[in-house]
Formats: structure tokens, C-alpha cells, sequence
């Protein structure tokens, strides 16, 4: 009797810890499977907000300001294009016709040199491109980027600051001058507008 009273004892014991077993192991599985679907949904918000670029040429600064409203509605990484040789306030004297720029603008070869490297700039889907208008046009120094990276996989808009000039007729050169490279269209800036900037981006969805 006694022999019968402890077999069923350990019955019961082994069936406890049998069932324990069995639910920590499920718990532990749908723990696994609810971080995996978390970190899966994480690398794809952070993969959408990777596709799209804001490139830009600055040299006063006025420029850096409108793609950082840019930049913070979409979302997109930031590429700054750093001359090799900055431009100094006396290179970018208009009134003077030997000063840096106005010789620069004046050859239509001439690629002024990037100190940094943007090869990454190009593995981006989406690329909004700016600058200052010069001559009425792009800087030389975007033909330069354009010419050393491949960006024929992405569409290109295109934005611009200027107190009076517009973005059309640097639109037309550069889709011109790059045939391949999709340059969708463009927007100029007279100073950094919030609202407008937002306008502008909502109206190319």
C-alpha cells in the first residue's frame, strides 16, 4: 500500500514538472518570436527613412538652411558638398569680375574639386540636390558631383536659393548637360521657409 502511495506521488510529481516544462518553453518561443518581429519592423522603418538624400552646396550657409527643412520633413540623410578650396567673401564679390566665382562660371570647364567623399550619397533612391544660383544657373562645383557619382538609379529634384533668380534655367542646363541622370524638377527658395518647404514636398507625393 505504502509502495502504490508513493508511485502515485511521484506520478503526479513528474506530470508537474513535465507541464511546467512545456509552458516556459512555449512562453520562451513566443518571447523569441515577438522580439524578432519587433526588430524586423525596426530595420524597415529605418530602411524607409534611409531612401532618401538631401545633397547640398552652401557657401554662404543660406542654402545649408533650406535643405535642413528639407532634410527634417523627409526624414533624410544629410550630404554636405565641401569644396576642396572654400570660398571666402572676396571669392564671391560679383561686382568683380576676376573674383573666384564669376571666373569659375565664366568656363563651362571648370569642376571646382570636393574635399569629401559622397560616394554614399549615390546609394540613396531619392536625392533632393541644392545650391545657390550663380550666373543665373548650378554652380560649376554640382557638375562636379554629378560627373563623379552615378546617380542614374535615383530621381533628382532639384532645390535653390536666390533673392531673384529661379531654378528653371538650372534645371534645363542639368538636365541637358545629364541626360541620363532623372532630374524630376525643382524649387527655389528665397530664404528658408518652413511651410514652404513643406508645400513644396507634400505636392510631389
Amino acid at each position: 500500500m505504502q509502495k502504490r502511495i508513493i508511485s502515485l506521488f511521484l506520478a503526479i510529481m513528474l506530470t508537474t514538472v513535465l507541464a511546467v516544462s512545456l509552458t516556459a518553453c512555449k512562453t520562451a518561443q513566443n518571447n523569441e518570436n515577438t522580439t524578432g518581429g519587433q526588430t524586423e519592423t525596426t530595420q524597415t522603418e529605418q530602411n524607409d527613412s534611409t531612401k532618401i538624400a538631401v545633397v547640398f552646396f552652401s557657401a554662404t550657409g543660406t542654402t545649408a538652411e533650406a535643405a535642413n527643412l528639407i532634410a527634417d520633413e523627409t526624414g533624410a540623410a544629410r550630404f554636405e558638398i565641401v569644396p576642396q578650396e572654400a570660398y571666402t567673401p572676396e571669392d564671391l564679390n560679383y561686382t568683380d569680375d576676376n573674383c573666384r566665382a564669376n571666373q569659375e562660371m565664366g568656363d563651362t570647364s571648370a569642376r571646382p574639386a570636393i574635399k569629401n567623399d559622397l560616394s554614399q550619397a549615390a546609394e540613396y533612391d531619392t536625392i533632393y540636390l541644392g545650391y545657390p544660383i550663380w550666373h543665373g544657373t548650378a554652380p560649376r562645383i554640382i557638375q562636379t558631383f554629378l560627373e563623379n557619382y552615378n546617380l542614374n538609379d535615383a530621381t533628382v529634384y532639384l532645390f535653390c536659393t536666390s533673392g531673384g533668380s529661379g531654378v528653371e534655367q538650372s534645371i534645363q542646363d542639368l538636365q541637358r548637360s545629364y541626360p541620363d541622370i532623372n532630374i524630376a524638377g525643382g524649387k527655389r527658395f528665397n530664404g528658408a521657409d518652413e511651410a514652404e518647404a513643406k508645400e513644396w514636398l507634400d505636392g510631389l507625393k
